[in-house]
C-alpha cells in the first residue's frame, strides 16, 4: 500500500471581544467549503493525480463546531510518514486571525500550511495592494490559496517546507 499524505481541511473560526474562539455544541448550517474541498481531494485521491505511490487520506474540522487540536493532528501525520497538506479554508476577514493563529502550530512543526478563503481571494482580487496583516504573515512562509496553487504538488515528494518563525503574529 502506498504512504499516506493526510490533507487536513480547517474551517477556523473566529474569536469574540475576550479574545476566545467562539464555538457552539451544534452548528445549524453545514461548511460549504468543507463539502466542496473533500469532494475534490477525494476525486484526485480516487484518481492518484499526485502519482501512483501516494495516497491521499482527507479530514475536515469544522472549527465553529469541534475543537481543533493541532498537535494531534501533527502526531496524526507524523504517524502516516510525516507528509500532509494543511488548508486554513473558507476564511473570512473576522476569521483570519484565528487562522493565523492555528496554523503556527503546524509551521512549527514542519508542515506546509495555506490559508484560503473570502479575505484572502477579496483582498488580492479587489485591493491595489495587500493589506499590512496579509504581507506580514505571507512573510513568515505562509502561502495563499489563490497565490500559490501549486503548493499541492510537493505533497508527494521530498521537498522541505519553508523554514517558519514560530513567534507570535501579530493580525489586526
Amino acid at each position: 500500500m502506498p504512504p499516506c499524505s493526510p490533507w487536513c481541511w480547517i474551517k477556523p473560526t473566529h474569536y469574540d471581544d475576550n479574545g476566545y474562539p467562539i464555538q457552539w455544541v451544534k452548528a445549524a448550517i453545514p461548511s460549504n467549503t468543507l463539502a466542496c474541498l473533500n469532494g475534490l481531494a477525494e476525486d484526485a485521491s480516487r484518481r492518484r493525480v499526485l502519482g501512483p505511490d501516494v495516497a491521499i487520506r482527507v479530514r475536515t474540522y469544522d472549527e465553529t463546531n469541534r475543537r481543533v487540536r493541532p498537535d494531534r493532528i501533527v502526531r496524526m501525520v507524523r504517524r502516516a510518514g510525516g507528509r500532509a497538506l494543511i488548508g486554513l479554508v473558507g476564511v473570512q476577514s473576522n476569521q483570519f486571525p484565528r487562522a493565523v493563529d492555528l496554523a503556527r502550530p503546524f509551521l512549527c512543526a514542519g508542515l506546509p500550511v495555506c490559508i484560503g478563503g473570502f479575505h484572502v481571494s477579496g483582498c488580492i482580487a479587489m485591493l491595489p495592494e495587500m493589506p499590512e496583516e496579509m504581507r506580514e504573515v505571507m512573510a513568515r512562509a505562509f502561502p495563499f490559496l489563490p497565490a500559490r496553487p501549486s503548493i499541492a504538488g510537493s505533497i508527494g515528494s521530498s521537498a522541505t517546507p519553508g523554514t517558519a518563525r514560530c513567534g507570535r503574529f501579530t493580525t489586526t
